[in-house]
């Protein structure tokens, strides 16, 4: 009953590899590395930082967390890439 899926038309998170739910709720675009990563990578990354007081990153490319305006800037290069 509660078996996870083998795979899903989202994918698998980068980081634990675990399909991806079909909920929409469940998952976050990253803009700076374009990676969709569950929320159960994202909340446990963003604990450990908080832990270690270290200012947030991703936690796919560990980059810092983009401002809004650099969300713009990324999203519109990748629209302009593909």
């Amino acid at each position: 009953l509660f078996k996870q899926p083998e795979s899903t038309h989202h994918g698998d998170c980068p980081i634990c590899l675990l399909p991806l739910p079909l909920d929409l709720d469940c998952y976050t675009m990253r803009s700076c590395c374009s990676k969709i990563i569950c929320d159960g990578c994202s909340v446990a990354f963003t604990m450990q930082q908080m832990q270690q007081m270290l200012d947030e990153k991703c936690p796919f490319c560990r980059k810092p967390v983009p401002t809004e305006e650099e969300n713009i800037r990324y999203r519109m290069k990748r629209i302009e890439a593909n």
